[in-house]
C-alpha cells in the first residue's frame, strides 16, 4: 500500500501541470478587470469616494443572487480605494465583516468585540456587560480622525438574528467625535429589508446597487479571462468552457458555480492524467460537484429539517400536498423523540429547503376549491437512495 501511495505522490510531482495559477479559479480570488460589471464597479466607486476629501459618503446596499460578484466587487474597489487614500494621504479603512459566520456576529456582543478587536482594542469574547464592550467599540472606532468603511456580507443573517444590532450601528456617528462609519450592506436576498424597522431601512439603503445574473455569454466571457492565467496554453477546450457558462447560466447565472465547475474539472483531468481539459470532464465535474454540494448540505440541516425531508422521500410520491406530508412529519418526529412543529413552522422549513434546491414547493390553483401547496424532491435520481439512506439512519 505504501508504495501505491508513493507512486501516486511521484507521478504528481513529475507529470506537467495543465494548471499555471489555480489559484484564478479560487472565489477568494479578487480579478484585476470585471467583465459585463464594469458599470457597477463605477458605480460604487463613485459613491465612496467622497471619503477621499474626509466627506461622508452615502450608505450603499447590494443585493443580487449569489455568485453575480457582489462580495468580490465590493471588495475590490474597497481595496482600490485604500490604494487612492494612501496616495493622498486621506485617513480612510475598510472593513470586511461576514456576518453570517458563527463567533462573529451572532451575537450583539460577539459583533461589538469582533469589531474592536479588529480595531486593536482587545475585548474578552465573553464575560463583559454588553454595554461596556459597546462603549469599548465606540471608543476604538474613534481613535482617530479617519473614515470607516463597513462591509457587511451577508447582512439578512444579522437582520434574521437582531436587527436592533443594525439600528445601533447606523446612529452611531452621533456618538462619534473624530471618526465617521459608512457601511455597505451585501445580500443574496432582494426582500431582506422588508421587515426591519423604517428607519434601518431608510439609512441603510441611501444607495441601492443590484447585481444581475449573468447569463451564459457574459459568464463565458469571465470564464476566458480567468482561463488565460489559470491554465496553460491549449489546456483547455473551447468547448469545455462554453459547457462551464452554460451549466452556470441554467443556475441563476452563478460565477462561483462556473469557476468551481472550471476547477475541479482541471483536476479530474489531472488525475486521469490528460494534458487537455474536455467536455467530458465537465460532465464529470458536474456530477461530483452536484453530489458533494447536496450531501453537504443535507448532513448539516438541522433535525427537523432532516425529520421533513426524510419523510418527503419516505412517501415516494412525485408530488405531495401539505396535509399528507405533515402527518408524517408529525409521525416521524414523534418516532424519533422530537415534539412536532407547529404547521406554521413547518412551512418556513419547507421554504428553506426549496430555497437551497432540494425540494420544490410551490402553490397551484384548484380552481373553486382554492389553492394549495405541492411538495416534490429535486434530488437527482441517483443521489435519491443515497440521500434516504442517510436520513434513515439520522432520523430514526
Amino acid at each position: 500500500m505504501e508504495q501505491d501511495i508513493q507512486k501516486v505522490f511521484k507521478s504528481f510531482t513529475r507529470g506537467g501541470s495543465i494548471f499555471k495559477n489555480k489559484s484564478m479559479l479560487q472565489s477568494k480570488f479578487i480579478p484585476a478587470s470585471f467583465p459585463n460589471r464594469e458599470q457597477e464597479v463605477t458605480l460604487l466607486a463613485q459613491i465612496l469616494a467622497p471619503s477621499l476629501r474626509s466627506e461622508l459618503p452615502s450608505n450603499t446596499f447590494i443585493y443580487g443572487k449569489p455568485g453575480t460578484g457582489k462580495t468580490t466587487i465590493a471588495k475590490f474597489v474597497c481595496n482600490q480605494l485604500v490604494k487612492a487614500a494612501k496616495e493622498s494621504a486621506a485617513p480612510i479603512e475598510c472593513i470586511y465583516i461576514n456576518t453570517a459566520l458563527k463567533r462573529t456576529a451572532d451575537t450583539e456582543y460577539r459583533l461589538y468585540s469582533y469589531i474592536a478587536n479588529l480595531l486593536g482594542t482587545p475585548v474578552p469574547h465573553t464575560g463583559l456587560p454588553t454595554d461596556e464592550v459597546y462603549s469599548r467599540m465606540v471608543e476604538a472606532i474613534d481613535k482617530t480622525e479617519r473614515v470607516l468603511i463597513f462591509v457587511l456580507d451577508e447582512i439578512d443573517f444579522l437582520i434574521e438574528r437582531n436587527s436592533k444590532v443594525l439600528y445601533t450601528l447606523t446612529r452611531i456617528n452621533s456618538e462619534l467625535e473624530k471618526s465617521r462609519i459608512v457601511f455597505v450592506g451585501i445580500t443574496n436576498d432582494v426582500g431582506a429589508l422588508n421587515s426591519v424597522d423604517p428607519r434601518i431601512k431608510s439609512s441603510l439603503s441611501e444607495e441601492e446597487l443590484f447585481f444581475a445574473p449573468y447569463n451564459a455569454d457574459q459568464l463565458k466571457s469571465i470564464l476566458s479571462e480567468r482561463v488565460k492565467e489559470a491554465f496553460h496554453s491549449r489546456a483547455i477546450s473551447d468547448d469545455a468552457i462554453t459547457l462551464c457558462a452554460a451549466y452556470a447560466a441554467k443556475e441563476h447565472g452563478d460565477a462561483r458555480r462556473a469557476l468551481d465547475l472550471l476547477r475541479v474539472a482541471g483536476e479530474l483531468a489531472e488525475r486521469a492524467g490528460k494534458q487537455r481539459l474536455l467536455r467530458e470532464h465537465v460532465e464529470l465535474a458536474l456530477e461530483k460537484l452536484d453530489r458533494d454540494r447536496v450531501i453537504t448540505t443535507i448532513k448539516t440541516l438541522p433535525q427537523h429539517s432532516k425529520v421533513l425531508l426524510f419523510s418527503i422521500l419516505n412517501l415516494k410520491e412525485s408530488f405531495i400536498s401539505t396535509g399528507p406530508l405533515y402527518e408524517a412529519y408529525s409521525s416521524s418526529a414523534t418516532s424519533n423523540g422530537l415534539s412536532p412543529l407547529t404547521l406554521r413552522r413547518v412551512s418556513d422549513l419547507l421554504n428553506e429547503l426549496d430555497t437551497l434546491g432540494i425540494i420544490s414547493a410551490r402553490i397551484i390553483s384548484k380552481g373553486r376549491y382554492g389553492r394549495t401547496r405541492v411538495i416534490s424532491a429535486e434530488l437527482p435520481t441517483n443521489l435519491r437512495d443515497k440521500v434516504l439512506n442517510i436520513l434513515r439512519n439520522e432520523v430514526l
